[in-house]
């Protein structure tokens, strides 16, 4: 007998199957935008150096007798990376203009767009950090540590096919140094250096004004060269008004397009199918998404609940709340939100609270790390904190230039109060507080809205012992402006560390009484200063860590800081859709390192795809820390120890 409901019943299973059969195989991520790459050339060079230039002038057959290359660096890309795709991103807001230099150019997006569309002369090995090539395949510096030659690879090119030269390099040089860019500080940088010149199409050469290793590293590492053909005999005004949005054309692998920048909305970065330097070994396994898409997200709130929605693919975690609460949804606990620590050694900031040693009582040792005993950092780690950050105890923390042996005071009022007694404060009045000649132990500390859920418990811990803490909130400005004029006793300050620290700018001697400094503690050590000397004209990069670090660590049992704390890590949420290398980030850098090394990965994604749409169905869930990078330093300190 016809049963029309069983068989109605066999086709909708056959039919669902059929469907998640298709749904279940292995394709390409679905594509949001156009995500094909482009080429904007426009001058068809030939491949190789120009036949008119002789081998030892850098032409074709340059053999670099006496000069220096790298051959043997390390790669951490995957060669096998799927090339394709979009990355959707967050910005917090639209950037003031898309150029890299001049007036308004210093946001976060402008060293993605450095990173992503120009070149520099020299690279960096991912894992011992020593010089590579990049648009230079050799260089060369003089005995007296003072000139420099690069010699430019004849391959070379930009984006509109235009060969790369050393009037390239000249002309960036007189851009840099145009006071009318109203960009000083890029002009001051760059006046230190005499004007390049051109030896031949692919050597130039040029000669420091100063004596200073950081000399020959900022000129290869962090000058993004731009072409002649488009910046040479331009006025300042006018650069900066034809390029506010206007993209020059870099020699990097991606470009942006005029029809990809939405004002206030959002900005497109696409991959180049011509670049110039896409099989170089260096560039093995990089720069494989063919799209990246930033949306301008203001509002935090919003930013989290569109991540939450699939609309943006990763999310730099800054909040300890967000990371510990707001993120542990459903997705999360089914896979298709990954959650990652990352221990890499991307300089973090120094963050503390500053004695001024110039005046009492603070310039008694004793006195500053009595206070440093009665400062409980754990606790308030752990209390407001999830107890999700590290402890400071270095001027260079996270970084290869700690010093491991450095003093780290915990809590310990037994202590604090001892070493107020060595210091003449053993009596105290009726009301409970230290007293010496007549006058109460008193200190006001100013402080930014949010830091007195924890210096209302240092208040306390302090009155416990005798100490009258005055706490006064303030604004930034107002903090900034006490600390350069020296008019404090103690105050909150964070310094931003670089990735080749220059502590000459806040630890020489000589700037211990000159105001508008970053010497706000006052510090004096003839040792430090002789240190710092020697660190500037040491070119060894090992050695120079060893100097750092011996300087750290006097720098450390001077006490002039109550170091806090700081995440040695960086955090990201993304979905669980991306193939990326073991290390996940560079060494040295925070999430937009992203942006080279990640890939769609076909498999990957259709199964988040299934899952996404199917709330009964989970994806692998990894393990939260990547400490690929700890491992590798683990190494590298048992090598500077022998």
């Amino acid at each position: 007998m016809y049963n029309k409901n069983f068989y109605h019943l066999i086709f909708t299973v056959l039919l669902l199957a059929f469907i998640f059969t298709s749904c279940t195989k292995i394709q390409k991520p679905q594509k949001k935008f156009n995500t094909s790459p482009i080429s904007i050339k426009q001058y068809d060079t030939p491949p190789g150096a120009d036949p008119g230039v002789p081998a030892e002038m850098g032409g074709a057959g340059f053999k670099g007798e006496g000069w220096q290359t790298n051959e043997n660096f390390n790669t951490i890309g995957n060669p096998k990376a799927f090339k394709g795709g979009s990355l959707i991103m967050s910005l917090n807001e639209f950037p003031v203009t898309l150029r890299t230099v001049g007036q308004n150019s210093n946001s976060y997006f402008r060293v993605i767009l450095e990173r992503m569309i120009y070149e520099t002369l020299l690279d960096i090995d991912p894992v011992t950090l020593d010089y590579v090539p990049k648009l230079a395949t050799h260089w060369k510096i003089s005995d007296d540590k003072k000139e420099f030659k690069f010699r430019i690879n004849p391959d070379a090119r930009w984006a509109d096919g235009k060969p790369v030269t050393s009037e390239d390099v000249i002309a960036t040089w007189k851009l840099y140094t145009n006071p009318e860019i109203l960009d000083p500080a890029m002009n001051e940088v760059f006046l230190t250096y005499e004007q390049p010149v051109a030896e031949s199409k692919y050597i130039l050469s040029v000669k420091s004004k100063t004596l200073n290793f950081q000399q020959f590293w900022f000129f290869g590492l962090a000058f993004k060269i731009l072409p002649a053909h488009y910046i040479d005999n331009i006025s300042g005004k006018d650069f900066l008004s034809k390029y506010q949005f206007n993209m020059i054309p870099g020699s990097g692998p991606y470009t942006i397009s005029e029809k990809d920048i939405i004002k206030g909305q959002s900005l497109m970065i696409r991959r180049r199918s011509d670049y110039w330097a896409e099989n170089n070994k260096l560039n093995k396994g990089l720069n494989n998404f063919d799209l990246v898409r930033f949306e301008i997200v203001q509002d935090p709130a919003l930013e989290l609940e569109k991540f939450k929605k699939g609309e943006i693919d990763i999310l730099s975690v800054r909040s300890a709340s967000t990371w510990n609460e707001k993120l542990d949804n459903e997705d999360l606990k089914r896979g298709l939100i990954l959650k990652k620590r990352i221990f890499n050694e991307c300089p973090t900031n120094l963050q503390g609270i500053v004695f001024n040693t110039r005046k009492a009582p603070f310039d008694d040792v004793k006195i500053r790390k009595a206070f440093i005993y009665l400062f409980n950092r754990d606790i308030f780690n752990q209390k407001f904190f999830f107890n999700s950050y590290s402890m400071i105890k270095s001027f260079f923390p996270n970084s290869i230039y700690e010093n491991p042996s450095n003093p780290n005071l915990s809590f310990k009022p037994d202590s604090a109060i001892a070493l107020l007694k060595e210091a003449g404060w053993s009596e105290k009045n009726s009301d409970g507080y230290l007293v010496k000649n007549g006058k109460i132990f008193e200190v006001e500390l100013p402080f930014q809205k949010g830091m007195d859920r924890y210096l209302t418990i240092f208040q306390e811990d302090l009155k416990n012992v005798g100490i009258k803490l005055n706490l006064k909130e303030i604004d930034l400005p107002t903090i900034i402006k006490l600390g350069n004029e020296f008019n404090f006793m103690i105050l909150p300050a964070a310094w931003e560390n670089q990735l080749i620290p220059n502590p000459g700018t806040y630890m020489y001697s000589k700037l211990a009484d000159e105001k508008n400094t970053s010497n706000w503690d006052g510090l004096k050590d003839p040792k430090i200063d002789e240190l710092i000397d020697k660190y500037a004209i040491t070119f060894d990069k090992n050695e120079r860590i060893k100097i750092i670090r011996e300087l750290d660590f006097i720098a450390c049992n001077h006490f002039d800081y109550i170091f806090q704390w700081t995440p040695n890590y960086q955090r990201i949420a993304f979905q669980n859709k991306f193939g990326y290398p073991d290390c996940m980030m560079e060494r040295i850098e925070d999430y937009k390192s992203i942006l080279s090394y990640w890939w769609n990965d076909p498999e990957r994604a259709a199964e988040y795809d299934v899952a996404f749409a199917d709330k009964t169905k989970s994806l692998p869930i990894t393990e939260i820390d990547n400490k690929f990078w700890i491992q590798i330093k683990e190494k590298e300190e048992q090598l500077l120890k022998k």
